[in-house]
């Protein structure tokens, strides 16, 4: 019972699929196999028909009770070591217990159309479904610097630069400059713009044919681009006798993160230097110096009689290599003994410089990245069931910490931690002075702000707050973190962190609303981006009023005074009206300019408080300003008629403000705020 609360609630909907195709094809099936999970860790056997006595991969077959027979570690993760598979052998076992692998020796298989039918040998009862490919996804405070403009450099003058949570440590987007020139990614193409104010020009675009761009990065004159790709397995490696490429379960194909380098020394004439791919879907990235961070995904799911290496292994493609799709060696494949994941966490780094790309990869995958110049941190969020003899779904959610040392291209694996709760986001974690903090969420016992020592052991925890209500925000400056809750009203609370071993609450606010980022402007003060709510009241016969619930009323800044931690304040408030901005979610979309005491970002609003009016459109971008603790807009820029905020940003260099979107730029004077001109792509 144990096992099949487990599956219900960790794996994933196309194993819930496979049960359902299950039971439709036979009645009998056993329970345990319906489930994904044999009893003694073997796959499922649709129809109930014949049971495989082997697993064939890349053209041999293993027997299973050879399988069964390898050795593998099942004890408590270790600290500072994981075990390697190292063979075959040992890596097929390890599928085989963790559900990825299927018995399908009962089944006859056959195309027709586009529909695919399976048949059990046994009683001639079929299914038919579509046959398509795997859907595709949709797509501290900082330390001085980090998202700040930057200094005047050999490329131009002073500018701004992407808002990052770490100095030194950068982190893709959509539109970046170097203080001479604007770099945008949109509609799958980078194009290199000559900034020039009124006569801005383009100076090359670079398109992407079989890779759906989402980032890039600017490293002196470097490019490196950020993508997914999809290619389907009979375009890889031949199929088995009878089989089509959209046919199973996990045959569709394979989904990859490539990254692209170019060398841009010569704006005009950009030119690709290498092409890296890994398996699986992007988790995240980050940049130190000249070398890219890349984190991916891939789960893994194959039939018996087809478990070939390219489908359960880790896969790479190095162009400075032999440009093939190759498997990971199994002596960098590791796994973590008491995990029951299916799915590889693929680590790898490249420098765009040159030189050998060596990705691990863990049995297990991730959910959210911190990175510092020295560390890198992925957590992995799984449902730990409380024991019970009932059908129930009782138990906690807890996180894993997998911790990373880097040094250049070099990554090793140094230890594991384990909260309850959850993460929301990577603001909700932070390094510093030794320590690793993180605050998680559970909504049935509150928010926990948990420290871990250098061997991500835990060495002081808050008390959980907030019981019943959500994290929000969460910010992390030096001794000091900062969070925020919701349920009906929005609490801000200021933890002491200067002793690790003992995290403490030293004050709470309470206003409507809630901040979804918290961003430091100095002088003790927090810019709070969220949501204004209204709450909802019955009054009864003698006139009580109770509150029932909350409505949204649409954007809000809040400007928070946390110079008195034990006494915060939100000393002013700008309600922006019903919309929607992408910075809520993304602290990347805000421009950040302390100096001048702006900080803008685009949105959609409803109320056209802020819009152009004789465009007719909802969409706006506004700087506002911080100045003697007030909040004010400074400017509702002029977008112009077919501007729309998807894929937009503002940025500057010296006294030119750009607004960059799908379907072009707009220069305006910095001090003025009026515009000089516009480039249509």
């Amino acid at each position: 019972m144990k096992t099949a609360q487990r599956f219900v609630l960790s794996c994933t909907a196309l194993l819930v699929i496979a049960a359902i195709v299950s039971v439709a094809l036979s009645p009998a099936i056993a329970p345990a196999a319906v489930n994904g999970h044999h009893p003694t860790g073997g796959g499922v056997n649709i129809g109930g028909a014949q049971t495989a006595t082997g697993i064939t991969s890349d053209g041999k077959t293993y027997a299973i009770s050879d399988i069964d027979a390898v050795p593998v570690d099942t004890g408590k993760t270790a600290a500072h070591a994981l075990p390697a598979v190292k063979t075959k052998e040992t890596l097929l076992k390890l599928l085989r217990e963790r559900g990825a692998l299927y018995d399908n020796s009962g089944w006859e298989r056959y195309h027709e159309g586009d529909a695919m039918r399976f048949a059990s040998m046994d009683d001639g009862s079929d299914l038919a479904r579509d046959s398509e490919p795997n859907p595709a996804p949709m797509p501290s405070a900082p330390a001085p610097g980090a998202g700040e403009a930057a200094a005047d450099s050999e490329t131009g003058g002073a500018h701004s630069s992407t808002n990052e949570q770490v100095a030194g440590v950068s982190e893709g987007d959509i539109v970046k400059t170097d203080g001479k020139y604007l770099y945008a990614l949109s509609n799958n193409t980078l194009r290199i713009i000559d900034a020039r104010g009124a006569d801005m020009r383009l100076v090359s675009t670079i398109a992407f044919d079989d890779v759906w761009s989402a980032e890039f990065y600017l490293m002196g004159d470097y490019a490196a681009v950020v993508g997914q790709t999809y290619r389907a397995w009979d375009d890889i490696m031949p199929l088995p006798e009878g089989r089509a490429g959209d046919m199973w379960w996990g045959w569709g194909g394979r989904d990859g993160t490539v990254l692209l380098i170019y060398d841009v020394s010569d704006r005009a004439n950009p030119v690709e230097t290498r092409r890296v791919e890994m398996d699986g879907w992007r988790v995240s990235t980050r940049v130190v110096g000249d070398i890219v961070y890349l984190v991916t995904n891939k789960h893994v799911w194959a039939l018996y009689d087809s478990a070939d290496s390219v489908v359960i292994r880790p896969c790479v493609v190095d162009t400075d290599a032999s440009g093939e799709l190759e498997p990971i060696s199994l002596d960098r494949v590791f796994y973590l003994p008491d995990s029951d994941d299916a799915s590889y966490l693929i680590v790898g780094a490249v420098d765009v410089r040159g030189g050998a790309f060596e990705p691990e990869a863990f049995l297990g995958a991730g959910n959210q990245v911190y990175m510092s110049r020295d560390n890198l941190y992925v957590t992995k969020t799984h449902w730990e069931q409380a024991e019970s003899d009932n059908w129930d779904w009782s138990g906690r959610q807890m996180t894993d910490i997998l911790r990373f040392a880097v040094s250049g291209t070099d990554i090793a694996y140094a230890g594991m931690g384990t909260v309850n709760g959850t993460p929301i986001n990577q603001y909700s974690m932070d390094e510093y002075n030794g320590f690793f903090r993180i605050a998680t969420t559970d909504w049935q016992v509150g928010t926990l702000v948990t420290v871990l020592d250098g061997n991500m052991g835990i060495a002081g925890q808050t008390g959980y707050l907030s019981p019943g209500e959500w994290m929000q925000s969460m910010r992390f400056m030096g001794d000091m973190g900062y969070v925020v809750t919701f349920e009906m009203v929005d609490p801000l609370f200021t933890v002491d962190l200067s002793d690790p071993y003992n995290p403490r609450v030293m004050g709470e606010l309470k206003i409507p609303g809630f901040s979804q980022y918290l961003h430091p402007v100095g002088n003790g003060l927090l810019l709070g981006i969220g949501r204004d709510t209204q709450e909802l009241y019955t009054r009864d016969a003698d006139g009580v009023e109770t509150v029932v619930g909350f409505r949204d009323v649409g954007m809000k800044l809040s400007l928070f005074d946390v110079s008195n931690p034990y006494d915060p304040l939100e000393i002013d408030v700008l309600r922006l009206g019903e919309g929607w901005a992408e910075v809520s979610g993304n602290p990347r979309a805000l421009m950040t300019d302390p100096s001048r005491g702006l900080y803008g970002f685009t949105l959609e609003t409803w109320n056209n408080v802020f819009t152009v009016e004789r465009y007719n459109n909802h969409s706006a971008a506004l700087l506002i300003r911080v100045e003697n603790n007030r909040l004010s807009v400074a400017a509702s820029l002029d977008v112009g008629q077919h501007f729309y905020t998807w894929n937009s940003r503002l940025c500057f260099i010296g006294d030119t403000l750009y607004l960059t979107h799908e379907q072009g730029v707009r220069a305006f004077d910095y001090n003025t705020f009026l515009p000089l001109g516009t480039l249509t792509f």
